[in-house]
This record gives structure tokens, sequence and C-alpha cells, in this order.
């Protein structure tokens, strides 16, 4: 993933994957997304670990 400083409305794109290789992220798109992750939401890990184990179950592993 590259950063780079460009306005929002160059690099803007609705549902960017990130993950793919070669996108273009400005870095103010960055690090809102990295605010609006740090606000939530958590759960506690015996939450998880029901969620997990549910998940499991329905795949059958």
């Amino acid at each position: 993933m590259k950063t780079t400083h460009l306005p929002k409305d160059i690099t803007a794109k609705k549902n960017t994957n990130w993950a793919l290789p070669d996108q273009t992220v400005s870095l103010d798109d960055f690090k809102a997304e990295i605010k609006k992750a740090e606000q939530g939401p958590f759960i506690n890990p015996d939450e998880f670990e029901q969620r997990f184990e549910e998940w499991k179950l329905k795949r059958g592993l």
C-alpha cells in the first residue's frame, strides 16, 4: 500500500480495497480510517472465542 499527500478528490474512491497491490491511498484517508477503527466496536476475548467457535461449527471445522 502506498500513501501520498495528494488531495482527497484525486485519490478518494468508494470501496477501495487497500489489500490489493498498487493501490494509492491519501495520508488523510489513511489517518481517518485508523481513527475510525480505534473507536471500536471491540469485543472481549470470551465473546471472540464464542463467535470463533460458532464460525467453526458453521464451516464444519
